[in-house]
C-alpha cells in the first residue's frame, strides 16, 4: 500500500534536498522514508534541478572505468582473429 505524502511535506522535502547539496538524492530520500524516484519526481515537477558536482577522485574513477570498459572491447576484437587462426593454423 503506498503512502500519501501532503503537499506540505512534499514541499519541503524538495526545499531540504536543494539545500542540501553535499547529499545525495537517494540518501536525502531514505532518511525521509520515500523512494528515490518519488523524491525525484517531486524535484522535476517544481522546477528544480538537482546536480551533484562531481569531485576529483570521482571524475577520475569515472574516466578510468570507461578507459577500462574501451579496452574490454578492443581486447575482445583482438581475440577473434586470433582464435580463428590457431582453430585453423593452415592459413
Amino acid at each position: 500500500m503506498s503512502k500519501r505524502h501532503s503537499e506540505q511535506f512534499k514541499q519541503e522535502a524538495v526545499a531540504y534536498t536543494l539545500l542540501n547539496k553535499d547529499k545525495s538524492v537517494k540518501a536525502i530520500a531514505i532518511s525521509l522514508g520515500v523512494g528515490y524516484s518519488k523524491l525525484d519526481a517531486w524535484i522535476r515537477k517544481s522546477g528544480g534541478i538537482v546536480r551533484r558536482e562531481l569531485t576529483s577522485d570521482q571524475q577520475r574513477l569515472r574516466q578510468l572505468e570507461r578507459e577500462v570498459a574501451h579496452l574490454k572491447e578492443v581486447n575482445e576484437i583482438i581475440k577473434k582473429p586470433y582464435v580463428y587462426f590457431v582453430a585453423n593454423p593452415s592459413r
